[in-house]
Parts: C-alpha cells; structure tokens; sequence
C-alpha cells in the first residue's frame, strides 16, 4: 500500500509578513519523509533545483491550489487508495471572530480583513477528514493559533472504526507559534524532525506515540507548549530500512498477525464501550444480571447513576449482547433491540430508530413519516412499534434503549423544544400504558437528573419502583476491568501495577472513567517486548514515569483550564475552590456541592451549568444526586439555626453541616473525580492559599443560607443573622459579598432588614413608653384644675355643674364643648386621633388645641380620664345649673 505526503512551506504573502523559516521548516520534514518514512512526497510550493524537487522560498501558493491539493490528499479517487497520508503546514496561521471564533490556514493572497479571501479554513479541513476514506491520518499544523484545528473535535471528526489519525498543533488557538534561536527550523519542527529520526529510536522505528512521547519531552520546559490529538492504533512513520529488512525476515506470518492484533486498544479511555467492544467489556457482571431480571418482570426500567459511572457502556456493551445472545432470558434472540441517543432533537432521533431502508431516499421518506407520526399522534410510537413488529415476524418484542434521557430534563426557554419533549414524554407514556403492544423502554439517566422527572409525573411513576442504580466498584470488579481485557489481547500487566491502580483509585466517586483514562494512557506507553516472548506489557515503571493518577489527573486539569477562554477560567475557578473543604487543623479535602450554591449574579445558572458539562466531560467533576433520610436525634434544625446565629465557634458549625448533609432535603451535587485535585495540582493550592479566611467566611454563610432555605425561607428573626454577627462580617460582605451565591445574597439581605427592623422597634419603645408616662400625668393634671375649678364655683360640699353663663364670667370659656360620646368611643386611638385633628379644623380658637393630640387622646381614654359629664360640662347640664340659679 502506497503512502502520500503533502508538505506545505509559505515564505512569500502579499499582505502579510514575509518568513524566513517556513520553506526550512517543510523541505526538512519532506526529505525525512522520502528517506525513512517511504512516503511519496509532493511539495507545495515546489520548484525544481539540480534536477530535484524542492520547497519554493521565493514562490507563492494561491488558496485554490491548496484546497485541490488537500481534496487529492485526503479524498483520492479510483480504487487504489493511500494506507497513509501525511499533511505538514508552515506558514501564518489566522483566526478571525465575526460571531463565531474560527481558524485559518493563511495563504500567499490570503487578506486578513476579507472574509471571502481568509485562506483555509480549519473547520472545513476538519469535515474534509471527516469524509477521508485512508485508514491513518497524520497532520501537523506549524502556525499561529492552530490550536483551533484540535478545539473543532467536538463539532466534526472523532474517528471511525479502523481508522488511526494524529494531530499536532504548534499552539493553543490564542497563542503564536516561534521560530528557534538555535536552529534553522521552528520550535515545533526542530522537535518534529528530531523525534522523527529512525536511528534516535532503540527499535529502530519511530510511531505516532513515540512521537508525541519524543516531542513532549523536548519541549517540556518551552514557551510554547504544543497540543496533540490521536486515537486508534499506533501509526509507524519513519523506520530504519536496514532494521526492517532484518527484523522482517525472522518474524513468522504468525506473529505478524499477533503484532498486529497488538496495535488494538482494549480499554477505551473517554470513550464509552459500544456493542463491538462487548467481549473487551468487564466488571459490571452483577449490574449486568441485576438488570436482566428486572426486565423480566416490567417493561420499563431505569438505569441510574452519577456522570462517568458507565451507563453507556453498561447499557451498550453489557445489556444489549447479552440480549441478542438469548443466553440469559429465554427467547430475547428474537427481541428487537434499538438504541438511540435522543439528543437535542429528540422527535427525529426517536423516528431513526424505525427507519429500516437501505437507500438514501427510502430512509429520508421513512424518516419524516415516523417524524410526523411521533409528533401529531399520542399513540404514535405504537404505530410504529406495531409496524416494526410485523416487519420481522419472528420479533416477539421491542425494547427501546433511550441513554441520556436527562438531555430530555434540561431547562429550556425555547417553547418549540419544549414541546418536542413533551411529545416525546407523551407517547412514551402512551405505549407503555397499552397493554396490547409488546414494547419494552430501557433509559439510562443521570441520578442528579431524577428530580427533573418528577415534574412528568406520569413518566416518574411508571420508573420509580423499577430502578438499577449503579453502585461503586468493589475491588475485585476493578481487577477484572484492568486484567481481563489485556488477558484476552495477550498483553502482559504487571502485578504491581495492578496494586498502584487500586491504591490510588479508592474513594474516587468517578473511578470507573479514571481508570479508563488510565489505562488508556498506559496502553500508549506500553512497554514493548519481543513477539516470541508474548507481547507488550503495561508496567508499573511507565505508570510513575506518567506520575501516577495524581500527576496524570493534574495535568489533565492545566490543559483543560488553560484551554478556556477568560471569562470562562473565572467560571472553573469558582467551581474548583468550591469543590475543597477547607482543613481546620487538618490537610484540605474535596466536598460536594449544591450546584445552587454555585449560582450568583455574576454567574447565572446557565453559565455554570455549560461549564459543568464541560468539566464532566474532561472527567474531572462528576455530578450526583445523594439521597439523604432525614435524621433528627432529638434536636430540631431551628435549634441548631437559633445557636448557630448567636455564636460563630466551630463546634456550632458542626451541627450545622450536620444538618447540611443529613436533615436536610438533598441538591444536585458535584464533586472533584479525585483528591488528588486538591492536594497535588498547583493551580488550585495557590488558588486556596490565597484568602483562606475569607473563603471559610463564605462557607459559614453558604450553609447557614441553606439551612434557612431548607426550612421554607422563614422571614422569623430566629432563623436570620443577627445584628452582631452581621457587624463583624460587614468588612467581608464589602470585599467578598459578590462571590456569594444568589441564595446567600437574598439570605443576607432578609436579615439586614429584619435587624433594622428590630432596632428601630427598640428604639421606639424606648421613646414612647417615656411619652406615655408624661402623657398620662398631663391628663391627670387637668382633670384636677378642672375639678378644683368646678369646686370652688359651687355650694360647699355640693358639687353641681357650671352653666355656660357662669364660666364664661369666670373667663374660663370652652367653645364648644367636645362632645359627651367621643369618651365612649375613645378606645380606638387611630379614630381618636382623626376626630381630634377634625375638631381642630372646625374650631381653630378653642383653648382645647393648646393640649398636644397625644394629651387629648389620652384624655379621652377610658382608663385615664372620662370626657363625660362627670369631667367636662355639656349642654344638658349647662341648661339645669341656670334654671337652679346657682350664682359663682
């Protein structure tokens, strides 16, 4: 099989600067290429000089004879295809940002301000790969930013079955690449061209991983720090011609093929196992019967468990052979099986699972009928089901395996979407609930997602008693993922590698995809032995050359951190200190935590909840849903709220987090994949030692917000901060009071207004009770001078009323009079106090208004004074003195 190699150098551009290094850099990579790698090399730009073919400096390279160049590469016509193609590029590399952030290969005519002539763009070379039919892929990418050909992963290419690639980026997609002070070449390609030298390599042949190996440690103290990309099995680049003519010779046709079964990789990393990899698939054998039986008995089962648990590969590589087998359940041979993914469309992705065409046009008709069928009819999937059934007559059920049904949870504000899923849970819940149909539903659901179902409650009730949930692995389970599938290949493990592994994989919440990682990583660093005496072997050596879990996982957070952009950096960084429990008197450790707790103004819920995603995804948080009984041990969380809010000690906040972890209704909570996090990766110490103090401060408010939340948010002084406590944290809340969560902020803010509150109630009983004491002297005060008064007008002895006529003369004179029932109604001091300001209006002259209102409303008072005719004279009583004729 032939090798083809497209090896690009552009010194000379039009706008851009000119280079000096890059027609260097790809004229060194090319004649390694032709002598030990037995690539056909074509040359761009390429120039003919003393008979030979080489790399232009002086000449310039157009964007159409690059694309015509890679279409060749990488999509060759006719039926003799390349077994490897080679891609190298030196030149400027460009990103520009009109919306979406996107990368470019810059040619000689490329204009940085045209958007029609930008030069290569990654992303397309990206799906160009995506589409290649050869089997190993090597691009090496020597410019600025070309980090963002490896950050397009997600959007395109991951690999095929049978197929090999490696990536090579000379920088992240922000950063520049340099040229070498020491060398002719560039900083990559000095370390490219070095590694790639057959003679430097003990077994005289240089592979893709030895590459990455080779590079890693040339460059390891640089600046520049280049990103690699590469899976499947190894691709052998260069080689010594002399050790491969010897070497070929004296091995058997046998051994061949063993060496070549040994460039398969059993574990799979960050991938999931699929249905092909099932007799690599070890581990879960109890889950695996646990599971079988229960789908003996329903026709609907969950499958639950924290992120990076293994639903996946439980339900892909363990379920669903086991099915088709028809080894465990008798007659499931004859079941019909589909697995679908439901995804961000979940309507279509439904339908595909009933699309049975073999060519293009059936499957896209059949596809938008099932579409149709799903979306505008209840009983729609038993339509389909039914159909599906007869189709293959020897069908005696259909089991729908739906993972990730928590995408199906997710809050959403676009109402198409939401609709789309409600049709969905619809007829789910429809076709279960009809007996007549012989379907089955499986979904694997993440157990932080379980509260979302609630609200579907139909589609809760129906699992809520039919649940798997994936537990821990136990010790020997761990052997058997480490040990049987290298048993099977025929790689060697060493025995005290084994020990390591289960050493430092105890307690981790998400061991099974570390340990994938792992183990992974340690296949690409294998130790190669003779093919007579058995194969390669995972040693223990290579597993502390990597570091260990702790180095491996460390590493693994820098990259990913340094990777982000910087508003999304102040994201992860708030998530990491929040997943470390700080040491008191004793080493830090990590913890779980609510995801609420991570939501404030600054960082909404769906900020947090992409960056999660993200960190799920790179294996280093993992996200879970405990479930906590409440336990109350004779004290109630009032109690422990009411002590902890008027004493700040440790031992107060014990029972706090008593309460927090145990009588308290649970969260979605995520925790760090390993401890080794906190106690070994230098970002997140430096990060921790910064305010330590100010960081126990948050945690103490954090918790007791919670506290206050999980009691219905009580506006009740006695589950608020008090005045003192809120006086020594104001310094914090000034520097530090952003950082705290959306719910501690409101907790926060209830309680400062309830202390005012409660300050100024002090404060006006302190005044008024004063007030009233003088008020009520007043009173009695004038009660007596009216009385005296009267007295002294009157026979001795005889207390009679005044006239009108006679305290007139007095000079005493009252006009008018307040009326006889205002004393009688007296008690109702707001009604009191209206009238008065009413009697004021009518009569501005009266000598009553010289009384303050508190003084009057006093005097009307029943228990104070009586203003009837035994205190103030009315007309009545006026009338009866005259026709008495009582002189003064």
């Amino acid at each position: 099989m032939s090798r083809d190699a497209l090896i690009v150098g552009i010194n000379q551009y039009q706008t851009l600067p000119k280079l000096t290094a890059a027609a260097k850099d790809a004229e060194g990579i090319a004649n390694l290429l032709e002598n030990h790698g037995n690539f056909r090399v074509r040359r761009l730009p390429e120039i003919i000089q003393n008979q030979r073919p080489k790399i232009g400096q002086q000449t310039l390279v157009s964007t159409q004879q690059l694309e015509n160049s890679l279409v060749r590469l990488l999509l060759p016509k006719g039926n003799h295809i390349p077994e490897a193609v080679f891609f190298y590029f030196s030149g400027h590399g460009l990103q520009r940002e009109i919306g979406i952030r996107e990368g470019y290969l810059a040619t000689s005519e490329t204009q940085p301000n045209n958007s029609n002539n930008s030069g290569i763009s990654l992303s397309w070379l990206r799906r160009l790969i995506k589409h290649s039919p050869i089997r190993q892929i090597i691009i090496i990418l020597d410019c600025c930013h070309s980090g963002e050909f490896l950050s397009l992963k997600d959007e395109a290419w991951q690999g095929c079955d049978g197929q090999s690639y490696l990536f090579i980026a000379a920088s992240r997609e922000y950063e520049e690449a340099y040229e070498s002070l020491s060398s002719d070449y560039s900083v990559l390609t000095q370390a490219v061209i070095s590694s790639l030298r057959p003679q430097n390599s003990n077994s005289g042949r240089v592979t893709s991983t030895d590459l990455v190996a080779s590079i890693t440690n040339q460059l390891s103290g640089e600046l520049q720090q280049p990103l690699f990309e590469q899976g499947g099995s190894e691709i052998v680049i260069t080689q010594h011609t002399e050790f491969s003519t010897s070497t070929s010779e004296n091995i058997s046709i046998i051994s061949r093929l063993k060496q070549y079964s040994f460039n398969f990789c059993p574990y799979r990393g960050p991938h999931p196992f699929e249905e092909k990899h099932a007799e690599y698939y070890f581990g879960r054998d109890e889950l695996i019967q646990e599971l079988l039986q229960s789908l003996q008995q329903t026709n609907v089962c969950a499958v639950v468990g924290a992120s990076g648990s293994g639903k996946t590969s439980l339900l892909r590589a363990g379920l669903i052979p086991r099915l088709s087998a028809g080894n465990d359940i008798l007659g499931s041979e004859n079941w019909l099986i589909r697995y679908v993914n439901l995804g961000t469309t979940p309507l279509k992705t439904l339908a595909t699972a009933f699309t049975l065409g073999s060519r293009e046009i059936d499957v896209a008709k059949q596809l938008w009928q099932a579409e149709e069928l799903l979306r505008h009819e209840s009983s729609g999937l038993i339509n389909l089901a039914t159909a599906a059934l007869l189709k293959q007559p020897t069908g005696t059920k259909l089991w729908l395996v739906i993972d990730q049904f928590e995408e199906l949870l997710m809050p959403t504000t676009d109402p198409l979407v939401q609709q789309e899923r409600a049709q969905v849970m619809e007829v789910l819940v429809t076709a279960l609930r009809c007996s007549s149909i012989a379907l089955g539903v499986v979904i694997g659901i993440r157990s932080d997602a379980l509260d979302h179902l609630t609200c579907h409650s139909e589609m809760f009730s129906l699992i809520e008693n039919n649940q798997v949930v994936i537990k821990p692995m136990n010790y020997q389970a761990i052997r058997s993922v480490i040990e049987k599938p290298a048993e099977k290949l025929g790689l060697k493990i060493d025995p005290h590698l084994v020990h390591h592994l289960t050493l430092d994989l105890t307690g981790a919440p998400g061991e099974l995809a570390l340990l994938q990682s792992i183990l992974y990583e340690l296949w690409q660093h294998r130790t190669p032995m003779s093919y007579s005496k058995g194969g390669p072997c995972l040693s223990v050596d290579s597993y502390m050359k990597l570091g260990r879990l702790s180095q491996m996982l460390t590493n693994r957070a820098t990259t990913f951190y340094e990777s982000l952009p910087a508003n999304e950096q102040a994201i992860a960084k708030r998530i990491f200190i929040a997943l470390c429990d700080l040491g008191d008197g004793r080493l830090d450790q990590g913890r779980s935590v609510r995801k609420s707790e991570l939501i404030n103004p600054q960082f909404s819920a769906v900020m947090v909840e992409r960056m999660l995603q993200k960190l799920v995804a790179a294996r280093l948080v993992v996200s879970d849903k405990p479930h906590l009984a409440a336990q109350t041990n004779g004290q109630t969380i009032a109690t422990a709220a009411w002590q902890a809010n008027h004493h700040s000690n440790r031992s107060d906040m014990s029972i706090i987090a008593h309460w927090c972890e145990q009588g308290i209704t649970s969260d979605e909570r995520i925790e760090l994949a390993h401890k080794s996090l906190v106690s070994d990766w230098h970002l997140l110490r430096q990060w921790l030692q910064a305010d330590r103090p100010a960081l126990r401060q948050q945690r103490d408010l954090e918790t007791r917000a919670w506290i206050w939340h999980s009691r219905g948010e009580l506006k009740c002084s006695d589950y608020l901060l008090g005045q003192k406590y809120l006086n020594d944290i104001s310094q914090f809340l000034l520097v530090h009071g952003q950082e705290l969560s959306t719910l501690a902020q409101k907790f926060i803010q209830l309680s400062k207004r309830t202390a005012i509150y409660q300050q100024w109630r002090n404060r006006s009983v302190a005044v008024l009770l004063p007030l009233a004491v003088m008020a009520g002297m007043t009173a009695s005060l004038v009660r007596h001078q009216l009385t005296m008064t009267w007295q002294s007008r009157t026979a001795p002895g005889i207390m009679t009323p005044l006239s009108t006529q006679q305290w007139s003369r007095a000079g005493n004179t009252i006009s008018p009079q307040l009326p006889q029932r205002w004393g009688i109604k007296g008690t109702d001091q707001l009604a009191m106090t209206s009238q008065i300001l009413d009697f004021r209006r009518r009569h501005p002259n009266s000598e009553l208004n010289q009384l303050s209102i508190i003084q009057l409303t006093t005097l009307m008072t029943p228990g104070v004074i009586m203003a009837n005719s035994a205190t103030l004279p009315d007309e009545n009583s006026v009338l009866g003195n005259d026709e008495a004729g009582i002189e003064p």
